[in-house]
């Protein structure tokens, strides 16, 4: 090329090109090294759900907790002054009580204000269930007064539930930082026959669900808050009562101790009485007759 003016502007735009490139493969690296940190810290079902529900909120409009449903009408409640509600990011849940009874688990969820402003919790939380690999499972919730613990040998949970549309909203219960308030569910884990996700239930006897994690979703969250099980969350297709939130941890639930799979009672070691001593047996010394001469 004659034209050297040209050919350095050639040169220019190839050697910015090239930089271009060298820090777009540079972002690609970082973004993956990150995925990987971030899938060995948190585990890649946990990573995968994190990455769906991102993308869901802010490309999508849908209810908060994925795969739930609500039998009590919608209701709008009035906050107490200088409170806000507590949205997802500034709680933490945590399963704190929880007991199994004739074939019903039952479990108190305590919620923790980590953020730096009290904020206020009113009504009732509304609940999902994540499959393993973050796949979302059905989970009909059903909002009663109280939470009843089944009477021994029943096979069904009591039937409590508030009608539709006649729920009262419990008092709003506000979190100074650091404070607790906590709510209580129940349901029946007898299985015996797993539901697949994304298949529809046949009427079988015992039918459930298998999960890994619980969702809580405060009323009008934007988000859900993965709750880890004490146990394998398997749970029938009928769903779960939820009982509306309350100051504090809650009351020991009612029932049976936890599960014997996972404590062990103590066992005191059986008495023994001290250990006695027999004296070695006395012995005579040989007696030896004189011997005998015959003449």
């Amino acid at each position: 090329m004659n034209d050297p003016v040209r050919a350095q502007q050639i040169v220019r735009r190839q050697v910015r090109r090239r930089r271009r490139w060298r820090r777009l493969r540079i972002a690609v690296l970082v973004v993956l090294a990150s995925s990987a940190v971030l899938a060995a810290a948190f585990g890649i079902d946990r990573l995968a759900i994190v990455v769906h529900k991102f993308y869901a909120e802010h490309h999508h409009s849908h209810p908060p907790a994925t795969g739930s449903t609500n039998t009590t009408a919608a209701s709008t409640t009035t906050r107490p002054a200088g409170s806000a509600r507590c949205d997802s990011p500034a709680l933490s849940a945590v399963v704190s009580d929880w007991r199994e009874t004739s074939n019903t688990v039952l479990e108190t969820v305590s919620l923790t204000n980590i953020s730096l402003t009290p904020c206020s919790l009113t009504g009732y939380p509304n609940l999902g269930v994540v499959a393993q690999g973050g796949t979302p499972l059905p989970a009909t919730n059903h909002d009663v007064a109280a939470i009843v613990a089944p009477t021994p040998g029943a096979t069904t949970l009591p039937v409590t539930t508030v009608p539709v549309g006649t729920t009262t909203p419990s008092a709003p219960v506000t979190l100074a930082h650091g404070a607790r308030a906590s709510f209580q569910l129940a349901f029946a884990n007898t299985c015996d026959h797993v539901v697949a996700p994304g298949q529809p239930t046949t009427g079988t006897p015992n039918e459930c669900y298998s999960g890994v994690w619980l969702e809580v979703t405060p009323p009008q969250g934007t988000s859900a808050l993965l709750v880890t099980q004490p146990l394998r969350l398997t749970y029938a297709v009928s769903g779960f009562q939820v009982g509306p939130f309350q100051a504090g941890s809650g009351l020991p639930l009612a029932g049976q101790p936890p599960l014997t799979s996972h404590t062990t009672s103590p066992t005191s070691p059986p008495a023994t009485s001290p250990p006695t001593t027999v004296p070695p047996p006395t012995t005579s010394p040989p007696t030896s007759s004189p011997p005998t001469s015959s003449p």
